[in-house]
Order: structure tokens, then sequence, then C-alpha cells
């Protein structure tokens, strides 16, 4: 409870002002000072004017205080009660004064004693009419106040009503059957639908429901050498109904597709999801829309499916873990955002992703974080944009790792990022901002386009030396010719020192892996490579071995084996830097 200070000051300047004006009345009173008008003194209008000034003076000054920010309910505000009587006595006044200036220009004697009379019943009875007046605008109020007594009764007993369902249905989720706890989700659903000021209070039960520890199955004997089971296999089957149903829930109120040009019956707008270590199952939200989402340190088994979601606020999965594992078939199952776009900040520190983690063509309008996360499967950041700044320090690749054609605009780390299997960035585009820095894997760096766009990109470092490298391979063919002529001419004199005659007569050199050379036009060969379109170089010659899926390389020492393809050498790649050295692919 507080009072305006403003009002407060204004109400004593009022009351001041009103006893400077009385006393200014009374002096001129006393003076005999002259009237204004017919009948109208100057010391009666000046006690009038006092009268307000006072009653405006009272009124700030004594004025109820508000409380929060809203005036308290009055009955009947003072202003009302000012404004009525300086009406009636205006009017009475002013009627009166001018019928009796009338009456004083009447010939007779008789005649204006007779009018006097008249013009005093008459501002009487417009005195009388003044207060009818404001008798009229008492009632219309009263009239307003007990039709909004009665509409705020009856919103009272429509929210009563909706809370005893709402009590009614939250009761029903605590109960041990399962079909009474489906019962309450329905009932929790239809509240929501009809009364939308409390969507996001059902949301946040049903969400509250999912994040609790999920009813564990009947126990059973387990045999000695019994197989090890998975989290799924240990929950009541009758639980992984109820919670599909409250993720089908929640799936159905969420969903409004990009094709649909008006917004569904069904979709509720603006909710926020709140599944912080949630144990979630076969969870999809494909063309969901949420403002804030939260699945921080929450559990999917098997597939999760956010494709083409749209984030609206901060959308959290940071400590998550999609396992991939359920117990229905043999299914591909994935962590998949595709299509999705995140308009605020989207946070995946340190999530793990056993199963593949699909983000192509993800739209990240701000900062994304995938500070140490693990992708123990492929990781697929195809046509990916990036807006803001982009982490992706000390996080792990186990499996393939594919940004080609990403399009990078804000500032990008790669810092201590481990991966087993060279990555792909081929085509990636980086947007040329100033004063943003940005490190890539090692053997990657930015390029400038040759089409004028003000942009570069990606381009494996290793490029750089391919012209030593062609050198390179055309001093070693005429080598091995130089070599060629010698041993045939050996061969001629006897001399079989060092080389072996051939069914043809032609000398064969003996070397390591000379025995079985792979045919590059074999198909089986190729399969056997397992390559992959997102992990061969575009712009490379045909004549240039691309880069093998799960093909490892290290950083090599530019002053040695420049450009080199060869050598039994294998490891990690450690993200470094840009410019940090050269790519050496092994195992080939």
């Amino acid at each position: 409870m507080r009072r305006h200070p403003r009002r407060g000051t204004v109400g004593v300047i009022s009351l001041v002002a009103a006893g400077a004006v009385a006393a200014a009345a009374l002096v001129a009173g006393r003076a005999g000072a002259p009237d204004l008008a017919a009948y109208v003194p100057l010391p009666g209008l000046l006690a009038l004017v006092a009268a307000v000034l006072a009653g405006v003076g009272a009124g700030l000054t004594l004025a109820r205080p508000r409380r929060d920010g809203r005036a308290a309910l009055r009955v009947l505000s003072w202003w009302w009660v000012l404004a009525g009587v300086v009406l009636i006595v205006v009017s009475m006044w002013s009627a009166t004064a001018v019928l009796l200036f009338l009456a004083d220009t009447a010939p007779d004697a008789t005649k204006r004693v007779e009018m006097r009379l008249d013009a005093v019943k008459t501002g009487l009875t417009v005195g009388a009419g003044a207060v009818g007046l404001v008798a009229l605008l008492l009632g219309v109020r009263r009239q307003w106040l007990g039709e909004r007594t009665q509409a705020y009764q009856e919103y009272d007993a429509g929210e009563r009503r909706v809370t005893e369902l709402y009590t009614k249905a939250a009761d029903q989720l605590g109960h041990d059957k399962a079909a009474v706890r489906l019962a309450g989700l329905y009932a929790l659903e239809r509240v929501a639908q009809d009364n939308p000021e409390h969507r996001q209070t059902v949301v946040d039960v049903i969400c509250a429901y999912l994040r609790m520890p999920p009813v564990p199955a009947a126990p059973v004997e387990a045999e000695a050498e019994a197989e090890p089971v998975g989290r799924e296999e240990v929950i009541d089957p009758q639980e992984f109904q109820v919670r599909a149903t409250a993720q089908g829930i929640l799936r159905n109120h969420l969903r409004w597709s990009r094709s649909e040009p008006v917004r569904p019956v069904m979709f509720w707008p603006d909710v926020d999801i709140d599944l912080t270590g949630a144990w979630l199952v076969k969870l999809g939200f494909v063309d969901c829309r949420m403002r804030r989402a939260g699945f921080g340190g929450a559990r999917f088994e098997g597939s999760a499916r956010f494709d083409r979601a749209v984030f609206e606020g901060v959308a959290v999965f940071g400590g998550a873990v999609f396992t991939g594992r359920a117990a229905w078939g043999e299914a591909d199952y994935k962590a998949g955002f595709e299509g999705a776009v995140f308009r605020d900040e989207a946070v995946f520190r340190e999530a793990v992703f056993a199963l593949r983690a699909d983000f192509r063509e993800v739209v990240f309008e701000r900062a994304a974080f995938f500070n140490r996360a693990v992708f123990r499967d492929r990781a697929l950041f195809r046509k990916t944009a990036f807006a803001g700044t982009t982490l992706f320090g000390d996080a792990v690749f186990e499996n393939e790792a594919v940004f080609r054609q990403a399009v990078f605009e804000g500032g990008a780390s790669f810092a201590e990022t481990v991966f087993t299997t060279a990555p792909a960035f081929w085509e990636a585009t980086v947007r040329e901002t100033s004063g943003v820095r940005r490190s890539w894997p090692t053997g990657w760096r930015e390029a400038a386009r040759d089409d004028g766009s003000g942009t570069t990109h990606l381009v494996l470092e290793i490029r750089e030396d391919r012209e030593v490298h062609e050198d390179r391979e055309e001093r070693e063919d005429l080598e091995v010719r130089e070599d060629l002529e010698v041993r045939e001419v050996r061969e001629e004199r006897g001399d079989r020192e060092g080389s072996r005659p051939g069914d043809d007569g032609t000398a064969h050199l003996a070397g390591e892996g000379s025995e079985n050379p792979e045919d590059p036009e074999d198909p089986e060969g190729s399969e056997r490579s397992g390559r992959s379109e997102d992990f061969r170089d575009p712009e490379a010659p045909e004549h240039s071995r691309p880069v093998e899926p799960g093909e490892s390389v290290e950083p090599i020492d530019a002053r040695t084996d420049v450009g080199g393809l060869a050598g039994p050498g294998a490891g990690r790649v450690q993200a470094g830097g840009q410019g940090a050295g050269h790519a050496r692919s092994a195992g080939s």
C-alpha cells in the first residue's frame, strides 16, 4: 500500500489556494466590491471557487492508498460527490441570476416582484433537476457495479469448476492403475483445450509426470545366465502406454506444419516445455513449435525426432543422452533434427549421441553450443546454417563428421575437437565478418572464392602441395623407367642381379604390396573402400585420391613428405586451428 507523492503535493497546493481565495472573497465582501454582472457578486464567485479548490485538495490529500499499483475498490469516488455538488450549486445560481436579471427589466413594480418570486422558484426547480441528474448517474453506476459483480461471480464459478476438474485429474495421475492415469491425462487435455489461459499449467503438469521416474515392472526371478536387459525392459508395460499418451498429447497440440497456412484449432501457441531429466521413449516432435524447450539431462530411448521443429526461445539439450535403444524391432533409430529452426540459442553442451545425429539443413539463427558433446555414430551437418557463434570445443566425433555445404556466418571454434575419422567440410561456406575469430579442424583452412561473392570456403590444406606432389610423381616415374632400362640391359648381358625376368621377357620389380594392386575401376574394391560422396573432394583432379570414410589422418611436417599420401600411420585427428598443419591419410 502506498500513496502517490504527486497527488499529495497537488492536494496540499489546492488546499492552500482555497484558503487564499476564501480570504480574498472575505476581503472583497467587506470592501463592497462591485458585482461582475447582475446578480453575480465577486465575493460569492470567489467563495464558490474556494469551495471547489478545497474539495479537490481534500480529495487528493485524503485519497485511499493504492495497492500494488491498482486503485482499491471504492463504493463511490469523491470526485463524483464534488462534481455533483458543484453542478447543483452552479445550475441553481445561474438559473436564478438570469431570471432575476430579466425580472428587473419589467416596468411595473408589482410585475417585478412576481417575476422575482418566479425566478427563485425556477432556480430551485433547476437545482432539483440537477439533483435528479446526479441521482440518475449514481443509479447508472450502481447498475454497472451490479453487472460487474455478476460477471465476477460467473467467472469465479467457472474458475472453481476448472480448478475442481484440474485437481481431480491431477489426483488421477498419481493413481496406481494405468487406466486411471490415462483418464487423468485426457481430462487435463480437455481442460486445456477449453480454457486457453490454463494450457501452460496443464503442460507443466504433463511434463512433471514425464520427469518422474517410470513405474517399474513386477519383479521376476532372473535366470543364472540371463542376457543383460535395457531399462525399457524393466518398466511396467502399462506405464509405457501412459507415458506414450502423455508424449502424444504434447505432440498433437504443439504440431503446426509449415505447409499449413492457417493455425490448426488443436495447436497451443506460446507453450514452454520443461522435460529436464525426463525419460522419453520414441519421442516424435516432428513439425512441432514451442517457445522455450528444456531437455537438459533427458534420456531418449529409441528415436528422437525433432524434424522441421521450430524453437522460438532457448532450446537446452545439454547433458541429454540419445541412447537409440528400444525393444521394438530393428528400426533405424536416430536423433533427427533435419530442417529444424532454432531462433534463439541452442545448447547441446555435453550431450551424448549414441545413435546417428541428423542435423541436415538445420538453421541456427543464434549461437549453437556443442562443447564436449560426444557423437558415437555418424554426425550429419550437411547444408546446416550457423548464423551465430558455433562452438564444438572438446567435442568427440567417434564416427564420420559431415559438414558438407554448411554455412558459417559467425564465429566458429573446433579447438581441441577430436575426430576419429577425417571430417568432411567440402563446399562449406564462410561469411567474411570483421572481428570474428574462427578455428577449423587440422588440415582445413579458409580460401577466397573466385565468383566475387565476398565469401570464403573451406579447403583441405593438402591441396596446396598438389603441384609438388605431381612433380614428385613425375620424378618417381622417371626413376622407375630408368631403372627398367638398366634392368633390361643387365638381362641382355646375363646379369640377373636385383631383377627377375618375366614370361614376356620384361623385368618385374618386387616391392611391398605390388602383388595385388588395387584396381580403381573394380566395383568390389570400391565397395570395400566404403567411399562416400560426402568425403570426396569435388575439386580434386581424377588422379588424386579422395579422403575415405573411416580413414584416419594425422598431422605431418611440411618439411618432410610434403603432399604424401602413403604411410601406415593411424590415430585420431585433433583440431588445432587454421593453418595448424597438413593432413595425411593413412591405411592406403
